[in-house]
């Protein structure tokens, strides 16, 4: 059978009075296991950021969320960042890069595609401020100080025009020996489990991603479907698997299994998330998917960036979540089913235009069939948990009333 791989901060407070410390004034120190971190939707580039503290005196650097980037980085001289309490990761630490016998500072090469190349970091330890849940609770707690692995770079100008406007670094999700996920789990006994729900609307209203557990809402768990997580043999030698693999048996529309080439997914790679906006498809597949739609409404003329358009009316000119439109079905291993509904399948260029929210890859990308975009996970909460092994994810929750930033 064909197989297609997708990818797919802590001080304690001391309360006494002024005249004793006695036992009974002591609040217990925290023991957190889910670190909660805001996730904003940028405007103009579509792509998801968030907000960090670091340090002493504090910074705040708004770093691109990326699911598959090997450690948390940003610009420090450019935010200004001295902190009196930060400390270097000794060398031969995992991760380090050392080109000579003995070496002063700790640096990493650090990956993300959204900057197309590989950067140069120097590694230090310091206090992020991070909210964070208990066992004993489902509320997220105030922000604390929580030891972290970060990653300090200098300007590169070349680099940050990669970048949006506004952010100064990436803070990266993947399973590194240098991400700021793994020193986490660490150094507070968490399991690796990384869950995120993407905010679908731009402004101040955000999504989340947490850290050693996921959302407490019992609304949710029961709507979650699970497969299991496959490694990659490539990246797990060298040892580091930065990115999520599933395996995906065969592509829906409506229940009908798309017409293409199944050879060609035999044997390809393919990767999870990143920062890209749009699901990137190999171009067989792409034009599957555009026929598909092509039967079930009248095409229009194109809008940039999007290929293939189609008229809003043939899908009932309310809501994009109507019968009208069609459902796409990403069939998974052990029957798993993930329905992509039209909020995360079309994008709304005017009042009379929707547009196909998939790209068809160039001949230099088709190395990797399918990339999971970050549109197609808007209002969906899905969840990499490398401790069983298995990712699971809701589809969209405005099918349930709810969303990733409810008000």
């Amino acid at each position: 059978m064909s197989r297609l791989f997708i990818f797919l901060n802590i001080i304690f407070v001391l309360i006494a009075n002024t005249t004793s410390l006695t036992e009974h004034n002591l609040k217990p120190k925290p023991k957190p296991n889910t670190f909660v971190i805001p996730v904003f939707k940028d405007t103009r580039s579509g792509l998801y950021y968030t907000n960090v503290t670091v340090g002493k005196p504090p910074v705040v650097a708004n770093l691109v969320v990326d699911v598959r980037g090997s450690a948390l980085w940003f610009e420090c001289d450019t935010v200004g960042y001295n902190s009196t309490t930060s400390t270097p990761v000794p060398c031969g630490s995992p991760g380090c890069e050392q080109t000579k016998d003995k070496c002063t500072t700790c640096q990493a090469y650090l990956k993300s595609e959204l900057t197309f190349n590989t950067q140069i970091a120097t590694l230090i330890n310091d206090d992020v401020m991070l909210r964070y849940m208990s066992p004993s609770s489902a509320y997220v707690a105030p922000k604390l100080p929580v030891r972290a692995r970060i990653a300090c770079r200098g300007y590169f100008e070349g680099m940050m025009n990669m970048l949006p406007a506004g952010t100064l670094g990436i803070l990266g999700l993947g399973n590194s020996s240098t991400s700021f996920v793994s020193s986490l789990l660490s150094s507070y006994k968490i399991p690796f489990k990384v869950s995120l729900c993407l905010p679908s609307k731009p402004g101040n209203n955000p999504g989340s991603v947490y850290i050693g557990g996921s959302l407490k809402r019992k609304d949710l768990t029961g709507l979650l479907v699970s497969t299991p997580l496959i490694s990659n043999r490539e990246t797990k030698e060298h040892g580091e698997d930065y990115n999520y693999f599933i395996d995906v048996k065969s592509i829906e529309v409506n229940g009908k299994r798309l017409s293409f080439d199944h050879d060609l997914l035999k044997n390809k790679r393919g990767h999870w998330g990143r920062t890209k906006i749009y699901t990137l498809l190999e171009a067989y597949i792409y034009k599957a998917l555009v026929r598909a739609f092509s039967e079930k409404t009248k095409k229009r003329k194109a809008v940039y960036p999007f290929t293939d358009c189609f008229s809003y009316k043939s899908f009932g000119e309310k809501s994009l979540l109507g019968k009208e439109t069609p459902v796409i079905s990403l069939v998974l291993g052990e029957g798993a089913k993930w329905d992509i509904y039209g909020p995360n399948s079309l994008v709304k260029v005017n009042k009379n235009v929707v547009c196909l929210a998939f790209q068809e890859a160039d001949e230099f990308e088709s190395l990797f069939p399918i990339e999971i975009g970050g549109y197609q996970m808007e209002d969906n909460l899905v969840e990499f948990d490398l401790e069983a092994s298995k990712f699971s994810f809701t589809s969209s929750l405005l099918r349930h009333n709810t969303s990733c930033s409810p008000q």
